[in-house]
């Protein structure tokens, strides 16, 4: 078969598969079927110095757009899976935390906050910098809640991260021969968020997890969060030799940031408290 008898063919398929909608008309000047909505032609008289394929079918103006639009509704429908997914990927089944978003901060450490929002600002340089934050302060002020605002906005914004603590990275290695799959699992991805350091067990075996996660993530020249109950004062002066080391290569590589304030966690469990209290008197 010649190469214009293959084309007449997918000419002639196009032309049979071609709707035609009750109100389309021919253009009685050009001989072009025309849209009957917005008046553009469906056909195209196709001819070069080689090949006449006459009538071909194309899109009108409302077709094309209808076909952009599903296109564009394709395109978000498989960004919203792929973000879905790598929610998974981050929070693992912790719904509390894959719901923490900047949308739902009260701003109550305002300078904390707008650190957070910095970084996600300007994540790119971070990146490159291999420059992180270390969230620290008492419990319950919102180290946590930052650090995962700023997982999810990233994870909108295309990035991978994986929020976790150092007593889920011990289980997974306690549970496999394989331990540097999972350090190169660490590794992998854009963010790495560590939460709660220094509520591990003080063994040997945990503080060299400790570090060791830590330092690989150094020598990649990758960015970490990570958030911890610590001073200012325990972070300056670490009191063992086994957390100067992880200190001083957090110092090196991570931003101070202080989280003060009331601990929300009591203030809503005594609310919780005093609701199911008063409910119980009715």
């Amino acid at each position: 078969m010649s190469i214009e008898s293959a084309l007449n063919q997918v000419v002639q398929q196009a032309q049979a598969a071609q709707s035609v909608a009750p109100d389309d008309y021919k253009d009685p000047k050009t001989g072009l079927l025309m849209c009957g909505k917005c008046h553009t032609p469906k056909q195209y008289h196709f001819h070069n110095a080689v090949f006449d394929l006459g009538l071909v079918p194309v899109m009108c103006d409302c077709q094309r757009a209808a076909h952009d639009a599903e296109q564009q509704k394709r395109r978000e429908s498989e960004r919203e899976m792929l973000t879905a997914r790598r929610k998974a990927a981050c929070f693992g089944a912790n719904d509390r935390k894959a719901a923490y978003t900047f949308d739902t901060d009260d701003r109550a450490n305002t300078a904390a906050t707008n650190a957070a929002q910095g970084y996600v600002r300007h994540f790119t340089e971070m990146r490159e910098k291999g420059r992180g934050l270390f969230f620290i302060g008492p419990c319950g002020t919102g180290k946590t809640f930052l650090a995962c605002c700023i997982a999810n906005a990233l994870l909108d914004k295309g990035y991978t991260v994986k929020v976790s603590t150092f007593a889920d990275i011990a289980n997974r290695l306690q549970g496999t021969f394989d331990k540097e799959s999972i350090y190169d699992d660490l590794n992998a991805v854009d963010l790495l968020i560590l939460d709660d350091l220094n509520a591990e067990r003080d063994t040997s075996f945990m503080q060299e997890i400790v570090f060791t996660v830590i330092d690989n993530r150094c020598a990649a020249q990758k960015p970490l969060i990570v958030t911890s109950n610590i001073t200012p004062s325990e972070f300056a002066n670490p009191d063992t030799i086994e957390r100067r080391r992880v200190f001083s290569r957090l110092q090196e590589v991570c931003i101070p940031v202080e989280v003060n304030g009331k601990d929300r966690r009591r203030e809503a469990m005594m609310k919780s408290c005093r609701d199911d209290l008063a409910f119980l008197n009715t």
